[in-house]
């Protein structure tokens, strides 16, 4: 023990040893393993501490421990490889902002609001007694797309059948086409995805988390094989997860509030029409809802696979 701890060097809080190497610190003193290990601050905060601050966090810290125990994971949504996750307990009615003993366990009371971005246009929020979704422009932007998209595919063809015939040439030992390099140049797609990343972020009422903000990646092209129906379905998927993160995050705000759709990109005289508040069940026939339900009948034999594309193709307008 003598080895790795500083018996001479006391933490401030609990007066136990300090780690001689890598021990973290408040106001330039070091602090104990078992001090050090409830440290869950935000990046900054602990660096503008004086003692006595930690101490009263640590007390904060201490006070949230049963719900710390009591909490079980219902429900998680990840942000990717080592980018974090958020870890819900419904049952409860608890949220922590990530794995870990040291992580608060917060409640309802502390969930101010929360907004879901898509390249900054929102598209979930939700505050006490309210929930709103804004249905996105996507199909339209993939039919701008389009035409860049099967305008590269036709140059990648061209390109394929050139290249084949130049391996033909070589197999059958005829001389190489010496201009073909010169003559035939590689095609690269360059074609920009429709979406760059999607942001969570969420306003807390909390002595030291005031807010969360996490960036998730959005779906790609496939740059061998590019094609708006299978971007589309990528994007749907992704989108429905994001759907129910906003509508598990209201079940801690508000379980009673309705789902308002807004289609924030309809003409003036429909967005006249529509100023009622929607409820959910409008968005039956949004390709982003109803291709997963058309899916799952598929899968479970309801619905045949040629139904299935049909009606994709129905629904996207192709």
């Amino acid at each position: 023990m003598g080895l790795f701890t500083n018996n001479k060097k006391l933490c401030p809080i609990c007066g136990s040893p300090t780690p001689r190497l890598l021990a973290s610190a408040v106001d330039g003193q070091n602090l104990c393993k078992e001090c050090a290990g409830k440290i869950n601050l935000p990046d900054g905060v602990q660096d503008g501490m004086t003692v006595d601050d930690f101490r009263e966090y640590i007390n904060i810290h201490d006070a949230n421990k049963p719900l710390r125990d009591s909490f079980t994971e219902t429900y998680r949504y990840n942000f990717g490889f080592f980018k974090g996750a958020l870890l819900l307990d419904l049952d409860h009615q608890l949220l922590r902002l990530g794995d870990g003993e040291a992580v608060f366990a917060m409640e309802p009371a502390n969930i101010r609001s929360f907004r879901i971005l898509e390249d900054g246009e929102v598209l979930f929020e939700g505050e006490k007694g309210n929930f709103r979704s804004y249905k996105s422009d996507i199909r339209e932007r993939l039919k701008e797309l389009k035409p860049r998209i099967e305008e590269y595919k036709m140059l990648r063809h061209e390109y394929e059948i050139m290249a084949e015939m130049e391996r033909n040439r070589e197999q059958n030992g005829r001389d190489n086409d010496r201009d073909f390099r010169d003559r035939v140049t590689e095609p690269d797609f360059n074609v920009p995805n429709p979406v760059d990343k999607f942001t969570v972020e969420i306003i807390l009422e909390h002595p030291y988390w005031k807010n969360f903000y996490k960036e998730t990646g959005a779906p790609k092209f496939n740059s061998d094989h590019p094609s708006t129906i299978d971007y589309l379905d990528d994007y749907t998927q992704k989108t429905e997860e994001l759907h129910a993160l906003a509508q598990n995050l209201m079940q801690l705000i508000d379980p009673q509030a309705q789902e308002q759709v807004i289609d924030p990109h309809a003409s003036a005289q429909s967005q006249g029409t529509q100023s009622a508040p929607q409820t959910a069940p409008v968005q039956t026939e949004d390709p982003t809802v109803a291709l997963p339900k058309y899916k799952a009948l598929m899968d479970a034999g309801v619905i045949t696979a040629e139904e299935f594309e049909a009606k994709k193709k129905q629904l996207l307008g192709l």
